[in-house]
């Protein structure tokens, strides 16, 4: 979840105009907290604004830990700002 909300968000300008500000608006609002992770999480996979997961890739959930989170929002508030 993490890597591929990350490489949502080195691939943002890649993108067309309205699916960079999608992208920009809910990492956003993750980044000020206004919503959780796994809510960003499926708002980016809704639009289709990251892949969906492959039913092979998928694996057991690994956890993260709070600076995990931290060094996410940083690198997103960096990015965007």
């Amino acid at each position: 979840m993490y890597k591929q909300i990350e490489q949502a968000l080195k691939d943002v300008d890649a993108k067309n105009a309205p699916d960079q500000e999608k992208i920009r608006a809910i990492l956003k609002r993750y980044a000020a907290e206004e919503i959780g992770l796994d809510e960003a999480y499926y708002d980016l996979l809704e639009d289709d604004l990251i892949p969906m997961p492959q039913r092979c890739a998928l694996s057991a959930r690994i956890p993260q830990t709070a600076d995990d989170e931290i060094r996410l929002k940083e690198m997103i508030r960096s990015k965007l700002s």
